[in-house]
């Protein structure tokens, strides 16, 4: 995409500001984060400060009206200033880490509700955004056709796309890693008591691309699992629970590292993840307790087993509380040859305060499996750090502070307000040689309007 195109785009959604209230609006977001940690967020790399800026207006067009439009198109986009390759879960991340300026159409769809007069039923074309509460199906934007379905005791949708560019004035070509990949998706859930929810997910992907040097693996086959969360009896509800399974199978054509030629391969693997808390709503700061834990699989190599598809992220979103990872915001997990435990203590000092810790522990579930390559690890570490051949990974300890003020009314319009710190530390273990003890500290603020 053209820095032409970006300046189109600004100037479309500063002069529609200027149209009729009633079809067409105009929000706008700026977040910004700053802090000091490892180059790139790789564990065991030279230490440097870091910062990131991004303003995202989004135009949003409604028809007939805003309250029950038939139709609805949305154009988000992003303009971003950062100093590293260094991100946060505070932001949404780009499908390329890029320095510097640069601008980025993130959506851009039309949707069509009331699809046959009935309000279940909504189909949209364009590219738009999929997410999930812990990112460990989608959590990305990509070119698709989808069909929504919402009822008040089920809901779901399918959707197939496939990503045609990333619509950056840094560069719009795809890299080898993203070409040629169709997607086929879909959820179905249903509310089978008042506070419970179950379902099933799937993802197929098929990587249709020619064999080339650049692009190290092609994989085709399927992602299929269950879920469930709710909360269990108590005072006021105060036992809470999420459970996500996860299988994989397909064929994997790889280049190990040195080699000229791929090799074919079955890929097979699953994943648990699952969170348990309970909190204490008459006690003092209201404090919650939880455990969260996951395990996968025991692969052979780093070609087998589960691993995060471009799609996925492991970016925690759920609803009620702020973007974070698995395990804090400091390290970042791919769930492929990993057992990890997490427990959390979170507290609320003062309405709209939260201070929460959480103490994690993360090992290999088979060291072979890693055979030297570092960048088969379930988490990122710098070029000086060697696989060992033990399970222990480490242990993680994240404190965290989130503000969030009350929305307050601003020309009929809400204004809000967020502020985030964090802090980081790593301890490594045995399985990581050459990395010491690292540690990270951030802020973050965004205010939407």
């Amino acid at each position: 995409m053209s820095r032409r195109l970006c300046a189109f785009a600004l100037g479309l959604c500063v002069g529609s500001s200027t149209l009729a209230a009633e079809t067409l609006t105009l929000s706008h977001g700026l977040s910004m984060q700053l802090g000091h940690g490892p180059q790139d967020s790789a564990l065991g790399a030279n230490q440097e400060p870091f910062y990131g800026l991004r303003y995202e207006p989004v135009l949003a067009w409604h028809w007939p009206d805003r309250r029950w439009p038939r139709w609805q198109g949305v154009m988000r986009t992003w303009f971003n200033y950062t100093s590293s390759q260094t991100s946060l879960p505070f932001q949404e991340q780009q499908r390329r880490e890029i320095e510097h300026g640069n601008a980025e159409l993130r959506e851009f769809y039309l949707r069509r509700q009331l699809l046959g007069d009935d309000p279940r039923f909504a189909l949209t074309l364009g590219r738009q955004r999929y997410a999930d509460p812990y990112g460990l199906w989608w959590d990305d934007s990509l070119e698709s056709v989808r069909l929504d379905y919402r009822a008040t005791f089920s809901s779901g949708f399918l959707a197939v796309g496939e990503r045609f560019a990333y619509y950056n004035s840094d560069g719009n070509t795809l890299e080898p890693g993203d070409q040629d990949i169709r997607y086929a998706m879909g959820e179905f859930a249903w509310r089978w008591h008042r506070h419970h929810w179950a379902g099933v997910r799937g993802l197929f992907e098929d990587d249709h691309s020619d064999r080339s040097f650049d692009d190290a693996t092609d994989f085709t086959g399927w992602r299929a699992g269950f879920f469930a969360h709710g909360t269990l009896p108590g005072v006021a509800r105060s036992s809470d629970y999420r459970l996500e399974t996860l299988a994989l199978g397909g064929d994997l054509q790889y280049r190990a590292p040195g080699a000229r030629t791929h090799t074919d391969n079955r890929r097979n693997g699953w994943a648990l993840v699952a969170e348990l808390g309970h909190s204490f709503p008459r006690a003092n700061m209201a404090p919650r307790l939880s455990l969260r834990a996951g395990l996968t699989d025991s692969p052979d190599s780093p070609y087998d087993g589960f691993y995060f598809s471009r799609l996925q992220s492991g970016r925690v979103n759920a609803p009620g509380s702020y973007a974070s990872g698995l395990l804090g915001s400091f390290v970042r997990v791919d769930l492929h040859n990993l057992a990890f435990y997490s427990l959390a203590l979170e507290t609320r000092p003062h309405l709209g305060q939260r201070f929460d810790v959480r103490v994690s522990t993360l090992s290999l579930r088979n060291p072979d499996a890693v055979a030297g390559q570092r960048t088969a690890l379930p988490i990122s570490v710098g070029p000086n750090v060697r696989p060992g051949t033990d399970r222990d990974l480490g242990r993680v300890l994240d404190l965290t502070y989130h503000w969030q003020r009350f929305p307050q009314a601003l020309n009929g319009r809400h204004l809000n307000l967020e502020l985030q710190a964090n802090a980081g530390y790593f301890r490594a273990g045995d399985a990581l040689q050459g990395l010491g003890d690292d540690f990270q500290f951030s802020f973050s603020a965004a205010v939407h309007y």
